[in-house]
């Protein structure tokens, strides 16, 4: 099997990033596997503590061969999450014909980039398969089947190869009328979560999201994204130090696990049950009466006043 890179985008938290290392380097496949490292630049108005960790990342970033081949790319300005997301993606995947993607809050098991590239194999020539993520969305009771497609994607890990990267349109404002005039509000909002306001955010500004985009391309060319029915993936973010923030404990409800996830080739369809299962929790912790529940009510206000751009779910 010819193992796809792995890109991983770093900013100023030196202890993510080294845990983040860590877990990867214990995967298998990572001695065999090359990883191209982006390290984002300091903003214009960076504090001195804010200077002092961007430089213990890359020192953290350098303390040992974490695969095969380390490739680094420090840039000199600061790009922000969506740019350098978009251009590292699009430079490394112009050489390859597909990649894997982390950001230094996740936490992978030994068996994720297994699952990763056996998946990014399998569905290479299915064209309405957009990508492969290692992060199962917690469901209202199991699903059966070890591995499912959704109609949303994900960027707590994203697998995805050239052709389809290249057909997303990052353009927020074209997204949006194109939504608009289909009127595909509420069908973009799966499960009640609200990517829409999402959407309209990122063209005044207040959010500066790749995910949304990638998402939002993806929903209108009826594509899919393949899941696993156990996580694969820790987020360790949910401390206030990331770009997009939350401390809402909805997405944490699904322990990392440590067994493999069998990859079998499926047709290319959604699975009601599956579908039903996500949606569902979706919808009863976004959607109960009054807006009590709080992650609801702490996502509306975060859309509504712009503070943090909510963590990085689909988003970014």
């Amino acid at each position: 099997m010819k193992l796809a890179p792995i890109i991983l985008f770093v900013y100023n938290r030196p202890g993510h990033t080294e845990q983040t290392l860590e877990a990867l380097h214990l995967n298998e496949y990572a001695s065999e596997s090359v990883l191209y490292i982006y390290s984002d630049g300091l903003k214009e108005e960076a504090s001195e503590e804010s200077k002092k960790n961007v430089e213990a990342v890359r020192t953290t970033i350098r303390k040992k061969q974490w695969c095969k081949e380390v490739i680094i790319v420090e840039r000199t300005e600061n790009y922000g999450l969506a740019k350098s997301v978009i251009e590292g993606v699009s430079e490394v995947i112009i050489r390859h014909e597909n990649v894997i993607v982390l950001e230094d809050d996740l936490i992978t098991a030994s068996y994720f980039l297994k699952y990763m590239n056996e998946g990014l194999q399998l569905y290479e020539d299915d064209k309405q398969v957009y990508g492969v993520t290692g992060y199962k969305f917690p469901s209202s009771k199991e699903i059966k089947d070890q591995t499912y497609f959704l109609p949303i994607s994900c960027s707590w890990s994203f697998g995805t190869w050239a052709d389809r990267w290249n057909t997303i349109n990052f353009d927020a404002e074209v997204l949006l009328k194109k939504i608009d005039a289909n009127k595909l509000q509420k069908k973009l909002n799966f499960g009640g979560y609200p990517f829409y306001e999402m959407l309209k955010d990122q063209c005044t500004g207040r959010v500066n999201s790749w995910a949304i985009l990638f998402y939002t391309s993806m929903f209108l060319e009826n594509g899919y994204f393949l899941f696993p029915n156990r996580t694969l993936v820790e987020n360790i973010g949910f401390d206030n130090s990331g770009t997009h923030y939350t401390d809402e404990n909805y997405f944490k409800k699904e322990g990392k696990q440590t067994s493999e996830i069998i990859v079998n080739k499926l047709n290319v369809r959604l699975t009601k049950e599956a579908v039903d299962l996500i949606k569902g929790r979706f919808e009863t912790e976004h959607l109960k009466p009054n807006q009590s529940n709080r992650s609801s009510s702490l996502i509306s206000k975060l859309v509504r006043k712009g503070k943090r751009k909510i963590k990085k779910l689909l988003r970014n």
